[in-house]
């Protein structure tokens, strides 16, 4: 009986796909490359060098099973809901990935035989990880590995005080900035986490985290769901409602802060305080009262300033 040709010719088509797919052990082997780049990276923000030694076990534990293309998917869903989708070319990319790691050449050419997006997330992995690195030398790989893809993402599209309270408050906080940005966060972190026990203990906490879209309007506020569920658990409302206008401004600080790659905690509350003053002035300007009334707190502290520094001029 004579073998049909398609039947002899299927150990040739399997071993052929075989070495054609990136099995699981090549895509395992990117992140694992990926976690020896952040490493890298690190060690040469701390002034180690490259003979350090290097971390114990793995940064990236929690991705073990994810593939890197999958995690660059995520990573650009959660740049996109705060609009900062980056389209660098691939050019400046791999130059910006030689800067990161220093021209080291193995590292350079594993990078070349990646895919565009995947580019673009080893890059700004490495850029974060560096960033954390030089600020907190002593807790970076702890930070990293606490944080994760998902947290370094976060770090960068949103700023640093985004990182202290996803390593206390867990992995499963990322949820609420994957879900509501920042306007979520805002509400997460100035009245679910004041009231978090209160909350924890009606079961309302792990409503929120699970679905904070259903608490949190587009502007910051608290929707008419929230203000039920935060009444069962006995939460005084006032604060939050309160809170929920503040939140409106900082939002609409924050996105303008976010448009120039300058959002940070600092710069958003000199931002807040600043359009509290010209609100304020605004008003004084359509009830027919003097404008000088409210520049009074800042210009007096500023004269006195001027006269303090033309007293000590005049001296020398």
């Amino acid at each position: 009986m004579r073998d049909h040709p398609t039947r002899r010719g299927w150990p040739v088509a399997l071993l052929l796909g075989f070495l054609l797919h990136p099995g699981p052990t090549a895509l395992a082997g990117r992140l694992s490359w990926l976690d020896e780049v952040v490493q890298t990276v690190v060690r040469d923000a701390r002034g180690e060098g490259r003979a350090a030694a290097r971390s114990s076990g793995r940064l990236f534990l929690r991705e073990s099973e994810e593939e890197l293309q999958t995690l660059a998917r995520r990573s650009d869903d959660m740049a996109r809901l705060a609009r900062r989708v980056e389209g660098p070319s691939e050019a400046l990319l791999e130059a910006r990935f030689a800067r990161v790691v220093r021209q080291d050449e193995k590292l350079v050419k594993g990078f070349r035989d990646l895919a565009p997006a995947e580019k673009r997330l080893v890059v700004e992995m490495g850029e974060t990880a560096s960033s954390l690195a030089r600020r907190h030398p002593e807790r970076a790989e702890e930070m990293i590995r606490g944080l994760g893809v998902e947290g370094l993402t976060a770090v960068r599209v949103y700023g640093d005080d985004v990182a202290e309270v996803v390593l206390k408050e867990g992995p499963s906080s990322l949820n609420v900035l994957r879900k509501t940005g920042r306007a979520g966060w805002d509400v997460f972190t100035n009245v679910i986490l004041p009231n978090k026990k209160k909350l924890a203990a009606a079961g309302v906490l792990a409503v929120f985290l699970a679905n904070p879209d259903q608490f949190v309007d587009t502007a910051g506020n608290l929707t008419q769901y929230a203000v039920e569920q935060l009444g069962k658990a006995g939460v005084q409302l006032a604060s939050g409602v309160g809170a929920g206008a503040s939140k409106g401004l900082e939002n609409s600080v924050a996105a303008i802060l976010e448009e120039q790659g300058l959002n940070s905690l600092v710069l958003r509350k000199a931002g807040m305080a600043l359009a509290a003053v010209v609100a304020l002035g605004a008003t004084m300007v359509l009830l027919g009262l003097p404008l000088r009334w409210a520049l009074g707190p800042i210009v007096w502290p500023a004269r006195l300033a001027i006269g303090l520094m033309r007293k000590i001029s005049a001296r020398a």
